[in-house]
């Protein structure tokens, strides 16, 4: 197949595998010439007045067996190029290079967590051995058996796969450690290699800042970076917490209403005081007011009304495992103007579940395991025979167990989930209750 139709293949595989419900992606694309090329050993993106997007044909053949993996490598080019990552230094070298991918690598994981989006990550490097591990989610990421890198690197590594995330500056703080070891960056996907003094086509930037602008950020600390707009911070995150307040008092509404008032053998009528201008029922005294010419103007009437809806305190289920790390103070938060609303034990849930009192759930107080199974949950609804309940999770609690399952729908529970932003909603479909997401935030407030 000569290079010509091997790029138009490659072209319309891209085209076919990228979002393209998505308008600014097909724009982005538009932009971009594609050349099949061995001149390159993974990807790259030239730079100049027409950017060309050059890929491997033998690497993809090799590494990108599923359309995810093209589009994370696609992904994963681009993002240099949005982060002016080859217009940083006059030279960049491949501990500098490292330092890069290890970023962009794990924003992309964050976005895209699902095993099927990193598997090229995976695939690429080795989750044992240092520095390429850092390229790469944890062996068991976002399960109860993650395993981390010992010392420093790990705790970087934590950063990097957290809300928190990792700088530049954290990661460069290792760089002594890669003497003798830089034989394990020879992997890196892309080339990075610093270009002439060119820019990226202006239309190719302004379509990838506008489609990396929701993206998880890196903490700015040297000034290199294309930096954030100023004073958007504090706003975005009282408007986050704004939204996540709303959708978890929708979820709680959403099982709290246990019917009108009438429904357990209880009046669904009431009388209540009012002043009407005139008599419904006239009584004897009215009638002799009127024969004398003193008509009373206003008469002090009972009205029959009915009953609103009535409510009851609901449970409130919070995951405190360890993938909830940087969710927790932006829940907690959310949680503290709804008191009025919750049961007055909250339960924490790890691999086990802890009950606290709402004044605790006020001083932050975290009682965790660091691991998560719903079945924790599960049992502990069947135990106290609860009926109603939210659930505050990011989805990575395992399976429901079907007994469980079977237990609870025969009891005609009523149960809602509120799940982060990228979290996993198939424990809820288990369980038959209806999702809520929080909003996106790259610092939970």
């Amino acid at each position: 197949m000569s290079d010509a139709r091997i790029a138009a293949a490659l072209r319309s595989r891209i085209f076919d595998a990228f979002p393209v419900a998505q308008p600014a992606f097909m724009r982005l694309l538009a932009l971009l010439d594609i050349e099949a090329t061995d001149a390159v050993p993974t990807a790259a993106v030239t730079l100049g007045g027409r950017s060309v997007l050059q890929i491997n044909p033998q690497f993809v053949q090799r590494m990108c067996s599923t359309d995810h993996d093209l589009v994370m490598l696609v992904l994963h080019e681009l993002h240099h190029v949005a982060l002016g990552h080859t217009r940083l230094f006059p030279r960049v070298t491949r501990a500098q290079n490292w330092a890069f991918d290890c970023v962009i690598n794990a924003q992309l994981a964050r976005l895209f967590p699902q095993p099927h989006w990193t598997r090229l990550f995976r695939a690429c490097y080795r989750a044992d051995v240092f520095p390429e591990a850092l390229l790469r989610p944890p062996a068991g990421w976002r399960t109860d058996d993650e395993c981390w890198l010992p010392g420093r690197a790990g705790e970087v590594h934590r950063a990097l796969y957290s809300d928190h995330s990792a700088s530049y500056t954290d990661l460069y703080a290792l760089l002594p450690q890669l003497v003798g070891a830089e034989h394990g960056l020879d992997g890196l996907l892309g080339n990075h290699a610093a270009q002439p003094d060119e820019s990226a086509s202006p239309d190719v930037l302004r379509e990838l800042r506008g489609i990396l602008a929701d993206w998880p950020m890196v903490v700015p600390k040297s000034g290199c970076d294309d930096g954030a707009d100023a004073h958007a911070d504090t706003v975005a995150r009282a408007q986050a917490r704004r939204e996540a307040v709303a959708q978890i008092r929708r979820a709680l509404a959403s099982v709290a209403i246990a019917g009108e008032a009438g429904s357990r053998g209880t009046p669904a009528w009431d009388a209540a005081a009012a002043t009407l201008p005139y008599a419904p029922r006239p009584a004897r005294g009215d009638f002799v007011r009127a024969a004398l010419g003193c008509e009373a103007l206003l008469h002090e009437v009972q009205l029959p009304v009915r009953r609103p809806l009535a409510h009851e305190l609901t449970h409130v289920y919070v995951d405190v495992s360890r993938s909830m790390e940087g969710e927790l103070p932006f829940v907690y938060a959310a949680l503290r103007p709804l008191a009025h609303l919750l049961h007055p034990k909250v339960h924490l849930f790890s691999t086990t579940v802890a009950d606290v009192g709402l004044d605790a759930l006020a001083r932050g107080v975290r009682v965790s395991t660091g691991g998560t199974s719903f079945a924790a949950v599960t049992r502990h609804l069947l135990e106290q025979r609860i009926r109603r309940a939210v659930f505050i999770t990011d989805g990575w609690v395992g399976k429901v167990p079907a007994e469980h399952a079977r237990l609870l729908a025969q009891r005609r529970c009523r149960f809602a989930a509120v799940v982060s932003a990228h979290g996993d909603v198939s424990f809820a479909k288990a369980l038959g209750c209806r999702v809520w997401r929080l909003p996106a935030s790259k610092e939970q407030a």
